[in-house]
């Protein structure tokens, strides 16, 4: 066997963009997750049904030839809808043999596919004598929290999107109320939950796998950057040595002039006095109320006091976060 890979007996498991070569021969492609059944299928580059393909039956594809390039893609059932949280999908790719138990394969790593609505899984494309087998999902998610993982499988789910293109992604910062009326939210971990929760969507429409925070009471103070999966843990830890102040200031943070795309979160438990919830071309700004009794509205995300939020208003949570940049993108037509 020729190619790129970790060579496994006579298989190999692809890593990132690894490539193998097999036989071209009929091949077999099956697809299998613990939690659900997931139907695959054999596209063109256009998206177009490739021919000829066989499906016997859920999770199994078999092609009969390979004439050009084909894509796999699997999407879970019904229509519209998502890959449930958890979901990790085994993809093996070999010659279509029942009479050889040991015959040629390529195995591709485990692919997390929580919340996307499809993911194309390899290419298939003759190479001379040969097929060319090529992991196509290259990207490997950056580790977070239970609640951050839950969060970005929402935002996947909420925006249609594995992550934004990369063109229209954002720089995410955080802004956080560090007056004497966050206190109780401070202590019963209600605040390290929205920075969870926001890790969580920065790790879909972020421009890097970090958060900008800065804390806002007497002065403010930006907190060192973090990686998305420490950031909890390194708010958490500034918010209980410091100084609360009196009178939020939503506008402390001028980025009136700001020209990058900027998706801030200010974090309060009450709709501040000098808010106005201006946005411009390049900056959305966000409101996050921590409050058992406040309601989201447009701009605005009520998050109830919780360390643990259940994953249906979780994703109404993540939802009202990202309707702003839903809609963006909807206008400059990324998603229709």
């Amino acid at each position: 066997m020729q190619g790129k890979g970790i060579e496994l007996m006579s298989g190999y498991v692809l890593n990132g963009a690894g490539r193998v070569e097999l036989p071209n021969r009929p091949l077999a492609v099956t697809v299998a997750a613990v939690t659900t059944a997931v139907p695959v299928r054999a596209t063109l580059p256009d998206g177009r049904p490739a021919e000829p393909a066989l499906y016997p039956r859920v999770g199994l594809l078999i092609l009969p030839r390979v004439d050009s390039e084909i894509v796999v893609v699997a999407r879970p059932d019904g229509e519209g809808a998502a890959f449930p949280d958890g979901t990790v999908l085994q993809v093996t790719i070999g010659v279509d043999s029942s009479r050889d138990l040991d015959s040629e394969r390529a195995e591709l790593t485990p692919v997390d596919v929580s919340g996307l609505h499809q993911v194309e899984l390899a290419t298939i494309a003759p190479a001379g004598p040969r097929v060319a087998i090529t992991a196509r999902r290259t990207a490997v998610d950056v580790s977070l929290s239970d609640v951050g993982s839950r969060a970005r499988s929402a935002a996947r789910s909420a925006l249609a999107l594995d992550r934004l293109p990369e063109p229209r992604r954002f720089d995410v910062e955080v802004d956080i109320d560090t007056t004497m009326s966050m206190l109780a939210r401070i202590d019963d971990g209600s605040v390290r939950t929205v920075i969870d929760v926001v890790a969580g969507v920065a790790a879909v429409v972020g421009t890097r796998e970090e958060l900008v925070v800065r804390l806002i009471g007497h002065t403010v103070t930006t907190l060192p950057v973090a990686e998305l999966r420490d950031v909890a843990n390194q708010v958490q830890a500034e918010l209980d040595s410091a100084a609360l102040g009196m009178g939020f200031r939503s506008a402390a943070v001028d980025r009136s002039e700001r020209d990058t795309r900027t998706l801030a979160f200010t974090v309060t438990d009450s709709v501040p006095a000098d808010w106005d919830g201006t946005c411009t071309d390049t900056v959305i700004r966000h409101l996050v109320l921590v409050s058992d009794t406040a309601v989201s509205a447009p701009g605005i995300t009520a998050v109830p006091s919780s360390a643990a939020p259940e994953l249906s208003s979780l994703s109404v949570v993540v939802t009202s976060l990202l309707a702003d940049v839903s809609a963006s993108l909807f206008s400059e037509g990324v998603r229709r």
